[in-house]
């Protein structure tokens, strides 16, 4: 299994428009964060979760030409507003493209993107979606794919394990019922948005807790704001945890 990390910056990128802190007029590459997305290579399948507002460029530096399931964790624009992108891969792979989420994910977005699905014909395109909603474990031609209930502030969103990976992204805390589907992971990609405290994220010594309960191999935070500098954030994260970085790539076992 590959694991891409496509973006990981909270819903306004980093650098923000208009902003000269130390982190957003950083040189370093690492502090240069798109909006939240992850691609996952599993089985001969390309699964994408969210489908952010960097999707486009995401995806062509990462030469990802073809997908064959997008997971929805909720439906704010950060996470949904590049669905529009997802017609170029219906255009090149000639297939309708299957979207999975709950149900209040799936029609917030069928609300937000009425165009896509009111049935009328578009001289330029639009996509091609097929609309699943899940409410337990799933397959995609082979793939398992196992919903988990998370926390959004007062919403109860999904965050995602496929084998011994699980992505919990705006995650501002986890039901017990959800624990038990999080343990043996060999990665946990989980948000950390900043230093202080945050209604509907997990701040970065919430999510360290959440991490030394869970146990994972390797811990990755993401949906980080522009509060966080890479390389301090690296230096003061205990032993198996590790911030993200756009284009971060894990190789774990199928």
């Amino acid at each position: 299994m590959k694991v891409i990390i496509l973006g990981c910056a909270t819903s306004t990128g980093v650098p923000i428009i208009g902003c000269t802190c130390p982190i957003c007029t950083s040189e370093n590459s690492k502090n240069k964060r798109t909006r939240c997305s992850l691609y996952v290579e599993t089985r001969g399948k390309n699964i994408l979760i969210d489908t952010s507002t960097d999707l486009r460029f995401q995806a062509l530096r990462h030469g990802i030409t073809k997908l064959d399931a997008v997971l929805y964790t909720h439906s704010h624009a950060d996470h949904t507003h590049g669905i529009d992108e997802l017609r170029t891969y219906n255009f090149m792979n000639r297939m309708v493209i299957p979207c999975y989420g709950n149900s209040q994910t799936l029609t917030n977005i069928e609300s937000n993107f009425k165009y896509i699905f009111d049935g009328v014909r578009s001289a330029g395109g639009k996509p091609n979606l097929e609309i699943n909603v899940i409410n337990g474990e799933f397959n995609i031609g082979g793939v398992t794919v196992m919903p988990v209930e998370i926390y959004h502030a007062d919403w109860m969103i999904y965050g995602y394990r496929i084998g011994n990976m699980a992505y919990l992204t705006d995650c501002s805390g986890i039901p017990e019922d959800s624990i038990d589907k999080l343990r043996g992971l060999e990665l946990l990609i989980i948000s950390a948005l900043r230093y202080r405290p945050h209604e509907a994220h997990l701040n970065v010594e919430e999510a360290v807790h959440t991490v030394t309960k869970l146990k994972p191999g390797l811990a990755v935070f993401t949906h980080m704001g522009h509060e966080l500098d890479y390389d301090k954030l690296l230096g003061e994260l205990p032993d198996g945890i590790v911030p993200a970085y756009d284009g971060m790539e894990v190789e774990l076992g199928e």
